[in-house]
């Protein structure tokens, strides 16, 4: 099972990803709303493959989030995904170690090629 932990405050983000990926494969989502909420949920001890992480969110924000489960030790690759597209925005996040950026809106084959990129594993469409 490829398990990917969704933090993002925005339901249609977790909307759209839920129906998009629902097609595929050995896939389970979990989503929580906020930074904090996502340290909290990784503390549980559950292992994610993937975290996509939202720059912008209110209680605790993407890079703040980012920083936080590093220093947990976490090594879980991460993809950051905003609307932030300002080159400083996406060079710091980079440096700082995130995995990929993607810009949203996307689509299916970015977060798709963004997964892949992060993780090196390929999700299967159900046959």
């Amino acid at each position: 099972m490829f398990e990917i932990l969704i933090i993002d405050d925005t339901r249609s983000v977790h909307a759209f990803l839920r129906s998009v990926l629902s097609p595929f494969t050995d896939l389970s989502l979990t989503s929580v709303a906020n930074g904090s909420e996502g340290l909290v949920t990784l503390q549980s001890g559950k292992q994610y493959d993937l975290i996509l992480l939202d720059w912008e969110m209110p209680v605790m924000d993407g890079p703040t989030t980012f920083t936080a489960l590093r220093a947990t030790g976490c090594q879980t690759p991460v993809v950051m995904m905003t609307t932030k597209n300002e080159p400083d925005d996406i060079a710091r996040m980079l440096r700082a170690g995130v995995n990929e950026y993607m810009m949203k809106p996307f689509t299916l084959d970015i977060l798709l090629e963004k997964i892949e990129f992060a993780t090196g594993k390929v999700i299967r469409l159900a046959s």
